[in-house]
Formats: C-alpha cells, sequence, structure tokens
C-alpha cells in the first residue's frame, strides 16, 4: 500500500521529507459518467523537503512540461495552500520535487492527482491530520470530479457521489483482480475537460437515462461481485462519448470495436485517450486500438497496465 511517510515539519523548517506516491486515474468507464474511475499503476511522485526560506519552490519532471507552471499557477501548489487553510499550520517553507509519469490532458487524472498529492503535503504537516472524509471531500471540491479524486486517493475501483449540505463525498471501493488488464491509446492531442463537458446536452430523454443507468448498475454489480465479468455492451454510453468522440479523430473507430476477447473499450475520463479492458490480450488490444486511429490518420502510443489497488493515504491516516 502506498503511503505518505515522514512525520510533522516543526514550524515548516525543519524535519524529514515527505515522500509519496499518487496513481493515475480513468473515470467515467463509459456508462458510468461522473460516477465510478478506476486507479491506474502510473503514478505521480512527490518529495517534500522543508528549507529555510519561506514559501514553495517546486521543479518538475515529466510530461508536458510546457504546460506545467511550478509558481502559484501549480495545481499542487494551489492545493497545498488551500490545505494549509482548511488543516491548519504556519506558511510553508518546503522544496517540492514532481515526478510524473501521468499524460496531461488525455483524460488520466492528472489534475487530481495534483491536487491530491497537494492535499496530501498539507495533511502530513497538520497539527492534526485530517480525516479521509475531510480529505476526499476538500479534493472532490477543488477538483470538481469526486469518482477522480476518490479513486486516486482510495485506489482500485470507486464509485463516488457528493450528496447533503455540507457537500460530503460518499464512495465505495473494491479492488480490481490481477487479471484484469487495462490498456490506453494516446493520440499526440489534447483535450480539455471544459471543452469536452461544453459538447454535452443540458438534458437527457428518459430512455437514454434509463439506457445508462441499467449498464451502469450492471457494470458497478460486476465489479463489487467481484468476478469483474464486464462485456462490451456496458459501456454503450448515451450521454457523453458520441459528443466527446466528435473532438479526437480516430475516438468513434475505436468505441465502435467489438471482439469477444475486449471486456469493453471506452474514452478515458473526457478524452483524448481510450481505455480497453480484458484478461491477458495487452497485444491485441493495442493493436486494435492504433488500428483504429490509424484509420482516421491519428498516430498514438499505447501502454497497457494493471489497477492499482493502493491509492495514496489510507496507510498513513491508518497507523
Amino acid at each position: 500500500m502506498s503511503q505518505l511517510s515522514g512525520a510533522a515539519v516543526d514550524a515548516w523548517g525543519e524535519g524529514p521529507s515527505i515522500r509519496f506516491t499518487v496513481p493515475a486515474t480513468s473515470a467515467n468507464l463509459g456508462t458510468a459518467f461522473d460516477c465510478a474511475a478506476v486507479a491506474l499503476r502510473l503514478h505521480l511522485e512527490v518529495i517534500a523537503s522543508p528549507r529555510h526560506e519561506p514559501g514553495v519552490e517546486l521543479t518538475y519532471r515529466g510530461s508536458r512540461p510546457e504546460l506545467v507552471g511550478t509558481g502559484s499557477d501549480n495545481l499542487l501548489v494551489q492545493a497545498l495552500e488551500e490545505g494549509v487553510r482548511r488543516f491548519g499550520g504556519s506558511e510553508p517553507h518546503l522544496g517540492i520535487h514532481v515526478r510524473s509519469d501521468i499524460p496531461i490532458g488525455v483524460g488520466l487524472g492528472s489534475s487530481a492527482a495534483a491536487i491530491v498529492a497537494g492535499l496530501g503535503v498539507a495533511a502530513a504537516l497538520a497539527p492534526a491530520r485530517p480525516s479521509d472524509e475531510v480529505l476526499l471531500a476538500s479534493a472532490a471540491e477543488l477538483d470538481g470530479h469526486p469518482d477522480n479524486v476518490a479513486a486516486a486517493y482510495l485506489g482500485g475501483f470507486v464509485v463516488a457521489a457528493r450528496t447533503g449540505p455540507d457537500d460530503r463525498l460518499l464512495t465505495a471501493r473494491t479492488d480490481v483482480p490481477a487479471d484484469i488488464d487495462f490498456t490506453l491509446a494516446i493520440p499526440d492531442q489534447t483535450v480539455a475537460t471544459h471543452a469536452a463537458r461544453a459538447t454535452l446536452p443540458t438534458s437527457y430523454s428518459r430512455e437514454d437515462a434509463v439506457h445508462n443507468l441499467q449498464r451502469t448498475a450492471l457494470l458497478v454489480a460486476a465489479a463489487f461481485s467481484g468476478r469483474f465479468d464486464f462485456q462490451p455492451d456496458l459501456f454503450d454510453d448515451r450521454w457523453h462519448q458520441r459528443q466527446r468522440a466528435q473532438l479526437i479523430p480516430g475516438a468513434a473507430e475505436c468505441l465502435a470495436l467489438r471482439d469477444p476477447r475486449l471486456l469493453g473499450v471506452c474514452l478515458s475520463g473526457s478524452g483524448s485517450a481510450v481505455l480497453a479492458i480484458s484478461r491477458g490480450h495487452t497485444e491485441l488490444a493495442e493493436e486494435l486500438l492504433r488500428g483504429a486511429f490509424a484509420s482516421a490518420g491519428v498516430d498514438t502510443r499505447t501502454l497497457s497496465l494493471p489497477a492499482d489497488n493502493d491509492g495514496v493515504f489510507r496507510g498513513f491516516l491508518d497507523r
């Protein structure tokens, strides 16, 4: 289990470093729009070390560094500062090094990982450790996508919902079996979440709502039964994928893929990456996804990953 490690830093200027990782996530999973996600074994790693100078000095190594600010515009820094306000503490005196394998802007939860990481640093240094519930609610409020942050936080397959006047986050999680493989095709194109969401209708027919709800219920039941006996029709979405696929050449061809060895194909988050789920057929999944994108004249890179059942905070907070 991934854990935050290190004791609280005295006055933010003396003490041990804090080091932990946050997994990537793939949300929506076809029909489970805005309510389900899975954590993947692809990580953002944070090392936070005390320094005598006030403020935060951040360095970044990873995907698309030209898109990642290192000052007050950095999501991790913003989440850290917000966490200090919420959880208590004085002005940070920190040097933070971030190394990330998570591609940016392709639907793999890079923003959620940064927010969870920033709150994680603040939680590790707080006078009193905030509870799981407080951390989750804070992360969901800052990110706006409870499914992504809950999966990054808890690991595994997660269902999440925000509820109540206090904006609590309700979650349920289960481990993903080791024989379930997740294959990603990532085109050289980013899609801003707000742009993808702008393509969606403001209302849905009862027929389409029932269609998605039936398949989401079966998808979640298959996961929490432990069997993960998914089938392609469970990912046959009518709420968001068709609209978002119009922004991503080749995505519609990927979503139309049918092969008995694939358990399902869906957009990863809002795209541009496409996710295929299988049991031991990763080479086939990569070939089919690459071919579907190639039919639209789009080159992609592919990778196959297991789920990450560890998450990031549970071990630290339970010690």
